[in-house]
């Protein structure tokens, strides 16, 4: 028996949630499909992984080894490096048609937040959480607690017998499985360490076990004795269903509602639990539940910067300088492969600030006149105190606005099909002469775009 067709409405809401919103040259495949055929098309779609390989691979001795001369050019350059993959994934995510791989990428990258001085490490990791994003997140939670860039991050690389690094094993614990103060003990870390004693990264870039750095005692974790490796702690942590519980409702917060339902995580901790971790039965689980499609679960999550940068180049083919997109990302809060710490981007109401929402009300302004928006920066946290004035940027913008006036172009009611479109949360409030006192009416063209601009300035276009 075929199932009920999704609403507009509905399909919409499964677009802005696990991709980037719904573009009007997309409702040919989608519309007219049941839930369960839109979501195994999503799935279809993102079936095949492609990695990101912007930045070369180093330039090695013979033995695959990089100089420390090299290592050292490759931190000076690193920066510049790490903003140009950042571009990269981006523009990646304005085109991409498997856009649930994508923003499954973008929910690990936060998951397992890290930051570190070589950019081609960061591609590497970026690679690894890419092909394992719908896939089982035991095999991801192995594969990143061996990846380069982590053991640096969170100094594995000190982790020696004689002399035990707590940092990850804290955080491996506190961030990645269980969740803060969540099980565990302050002794079970301890130990913990002591069995991924051992763990770093060679010259090659690559992880390496140092059986010579490696406590081979016995350690007691979570009540059991025995000698230890930090593969036994992963399996442990991911025995424990607390793991489920902390990824599901971390994955509920981003994908449903900021205000957690803990009987439905649950119901997704289950199947995340018995499935043996298997991401694509969880997520395939929460898009085909009748509760994620509830109406106190659409329009009620605050667009983050990247989704919302996104969105506009999806929708408007939005090209900007490089540099200049950087300056966006920052004041609105999230830089892609810059995180603010271990624990990433906190999301939800910490997107917005009254300078990061100043420029998200006027960023449609600026797309509409094709012009430019100043931008100033946020301050590192040394010229916080210097009395100078930081640094501005403008942005000089180009878009594409076709596909979405050929779309509008038969409306009868164009100020109510424009919101319909974009605006998700009731829109009972909204003041419909206000929109309608700022388009141009001079071509209908220039009368599509202003009514859209209009909407996208309401503070409602914020909330997906």
């Amino acid at each position: 028996m075929k199932g009920k067709e999704l609403s507009r409405k509905e399909l919409q809401h499964l677009m802005l949630r696990v991709g980037f919103g719904l573009r009007p040259s997309e409702l040919a495949r989608f519309e007219g499909k049941t839930r369960e055929e839109a979501v195994e098309l999503l799935f279809q779609d993102s079936s095949i992984n492609q990695p990101i390989l912007f930045i070369p691979r180093p330039d090695t001795k013979d033995n695959g080894e990089v100089s420390t001369l090299k290592a050292l050019l490759m931190v000076l350059k690193s920066k510049e490096e790490t903003e140009k993959l950042n571009l990269a994934w981006l523009d990646r995510m304005g085109v991409a048609r498997a856009v649930l791989r994508e923003k499954m990428t973008l929910f690990w990258h936060n998951h397992f937040a890290t930051g570190t001085a070589f950019a081609w490490l960061m591609q590497v990791q970026h690679n690894t959480l890419r092909q394992h994003a719908l896939g089982n997140f035991r095999t991801m939670l192995h594969a990143v607690a061996k990846d380069p860039s982590m053991i640096i991050y969170l100094n594995n690389q000190q982790n020696k017998k004689k002399a035990p690094n707590e940092n990850f094993a804290r955080e491996v614990m506190e961030l990645f499985t269980l969740g803060e103060g969540q099980g565990y003990t302050e002794y079970d870390i301890k130990q913990a360490a002591r069995a991924f004693t051992g763990w770093t990264v060679n010259m090659k870039g690559e992880y390496e076990f140092k059986a010579e750095d490696h406590d081979e005692g016995d350690k007691t974790i979570f009540g059991k004795t025995g000698r230890f490796s930090g593969e036994d702690v992963l399996e442990m942590l991911l025995e424990r269903k607390q793991t489920a519980t902390y990824v599901c409702r971390k994955m509920y917060r981003l994908f449903v509602n900021a205000v957690i339902d803990e009987n439905r995580v649950a119901e997704l901790a289950k199947i995340f639990y018995d499935s043996g971790y298997d991401i694509t039965a969880t997520v395939k689980y929460m898009l085909l539940a009748d509760w994620f499609y509830a109406q106190r679960n659409i329009g009620c999550i605050i667009s983050s910067p990247t989704d919302l940068i996104v969105r506009y180049k999806r929708l408007l083919k939005l090209e900007t300088d490089d540099k200049q997109v950087l300056a966006l990302q920052d004041v609105l809060g999230q830089t892609l492969f810059f995180p603010p710490n271990v624990a990433g981007w906190k999301g939800g109401r910490n997107w917005i600030d009254s300078l990061s929402l100043l420029y998200r009300v006027h960023l449609p302004t600026a797309i509409v006149q094709q012009g430019t928006v100043k931008i100033r920066r946020k301050p590192a946290f040394e010229e916080k105190n210097s009395g100078k004035s930081s640094e501005e940027k403008r942005i000089n913008i180009k878009t594409d606005w076709s596909e979405l006036v050929q779309f509008f172009k038969p409306s009868k009611d164009l100020t109510t099909d424009v919101l319909n479109f974009f605006i998700q949360s009731p829109a009972k409030m909204i003041d419909r002469k206000a929109i309608e006192a700022e388009v141009d009416n001079s071509t209908p063209e220039r009368r599509i775009i202003t009514t859209i601009a209009a909407v996208m300035k309401l503070p409602e276009y914020q909330l997906i």
